[in-house]
């Protein structure tokens, strides 16, 4: 079948799906049309499974939990797919930015690259029968509303049956939501490749390349100053960051008495610090082993200093850890302090992977490409979370005097959760009404929608009609 048909159907599909309606099941169906067409073309390097299941997954996450971030990993997802079954062996980043490439501006490209291509041109152009067919299907149509106008004005029985008809029925907000669709699935089934974009990111290798000849005299003497430089500054910093560590366990010890304002401070400044400490950390390993020094066999104290350095940061961030748990134990979660435990996360994986580029002697774009899928693969997983259901049970269940307005003020989709709370618990009048009302709206506002809009909450809450 010919792409232009396919797009028209697939555009069609589109508007029947979204044309007016919110994202819900409908972005399930989409989904599947997607991966359907996709499969259908057929391809030298065939894109791996785990991409189209990771699109599936993330419709299914938004049916589940339509929240604003779900939704945005979806379209994370949905430009990793195009970039990646453009070109499959790309980075994560890179296939992003093929994507997104592709979704604005594919049209315009390809049609460039035949204009400058004219054998390429030749062999994808349009038959001449086809192209009869469509000139003669846009000329009758031009030539019919306008004998139709002259035709008008020369009969006045003919002038009240034309004016019978009645074409109120065309929107032209679905016409151009519709041609919107068309637009999008012609740059999904005709794709734009980026040839110099792609060949540049696959010729990058993750490994520093090793000389083949023997170090110089004067480039040895230059690689001991700097590794004389290094330890210095790596035996530095370790001394201050043992130091520093020494007076936060004598602090974490020691039983005093502190406001929950001086505790958050405590928490924030220290999370600060550790930010600050582990971009010097990247910042100083990059400088000092980004080249030779990696291949200077008197580098062993440097190493040493270095990894010494990585494994004081990392009982720092278990440190910070646990008076972020402390936090979270007196007064609840919330999506700062939740943020914090992210963060601490993100910052393990990095230093992991700083030690992996020393020890394994990988260059920037290890770094860079292995953070980024680690960093993606996290928010991917975050987004199968209901993260406002989560912070209000945990709330609600184990903290004394939990800060109800916090609550109230977080999405619709905890209103059942704080609803059922005030019917079993004295709070305040204001809060209850508050809670009266978001419950209200929640409800009504699903009750609603129509079938292509329905997420769980249709299928698991009795009173959504």
């Amino acid at each position: 079948m010919n792409i232009h048909i396919k797009s028209i159907l697939a555009a069609l599909a589109f508007s029947f799906l979204f044309y007016s309606n919110n994202l819900g099941l409908n972005l399930f169906f989409i989904a599947v049309i997607v991966v359907i067409l996709l499969i259908t073309l057929k391809r030298n390097k065939p894109i791996s499974w785990k991409y189209y299941c990771l699109y599936l997954l993330s419709s299914v996450f938004v049916f589940i939990n339509p929240t604003a971030y779900s939704i945005f990993i979806h379209f994370m997802t949905f430009i990793l797919l195009i970039g990646k079954f453009i070109a499959p062996k790309n980075s994560l980043y890179i296939s992003w930015l093929i994507g997104l490439i592709n979704m604005l501006v594919a049209s315009a490209a390809n049609f460039n690259k035949r204009e400058r291509n004219p054998e390429k041109k030749k062999e994808k152009a349009i038959t001449p029968k086809t192209l009869n067919y469509i000139k003669g299907i846009v000329i009758a149509i031009g030539l019919l509303f306008l004998f139709t106008l002259l035709y008008k004005n020369a009969n006045p029985v003919f002038n009240t049956l034309i004016s019978k008809i009645d074409l109120n029925f065309i929107s032209i907000p679905w016409l151009f939501f519709t041609f919107l669709g068309y637009i999008l699935f012609l740059h999904i089934l005709n794709p734009y490749h980026p040839k110099e974009l792609i060949d540049t990111d696959n010729a990058q290798n993750n490994y520093l390349v090793e000389p083949t000849n023997p170090f110089s005299e004067k480039t040895l003497k230059k690689l001991g100053e700097e590794h004389i430089l290094g330890s210095i500054v790596f035996g530095t910093l370790n001394l201050l960051l043992i130091f520093f560590l020494t007076t936060d366990v004598i602090y974490l010890l020691k039983e005093t008495t502190i406001t929950n304002a001086a505790y958050s401070e405590s928490v924030h400044q220290g999370v600060y610090a550790l930010m600050f400490s582990i971009v010097c950390a990247i910042v100083l390993i990059l400088y000092f082993f980004r080249g030779n020094l990696n291949f200077f066999q008197d580098n062993k104290r440097l190493k040493s200093l270095t990894f010494l350095w990585i494994g004081l940061n990392l009982i720092l961030v278990t440190f910070t850890s646990y008076k972020n748990y402390q936090y979270v134990e007196a007064l609840g979660f919330t999506y700062k302090r939740i943020g914090v435990f992210v963060y601490l996360l993100l910052t393990i994986i990095g230093l992991i992977t700083a030690y992996i580029k020393v020890t394994h002697i990988k260059n920037f774009v290890y770094l860079v490409r292995t953070n980024i899928a680690v960093f993606f693969a996290l928010l991917f997983i975050s987004a199968a979370i209901p993260w406002d259901k989560m912070i209000t049970s945990y709330n609600l269940s184990q903290i004394k005097n939990p800060d109800i307005n916090y609550l109230i003020n977080l999405g619709d989709t905890n209103s059942k959760q704080l609803y059922i709370y005030t019917n079993k618990n004295n709070i305040s009048n204001e809060s209850k009404q508050s809670i009266n009302t978001k419950y209200t709206n929640f409800i009504a506002e699903y009750s609603n929608l129509n079938w292509q809009e329905y997420t769980l909450y249709q299928f698991t809450d009795k009173n959504i009609k």
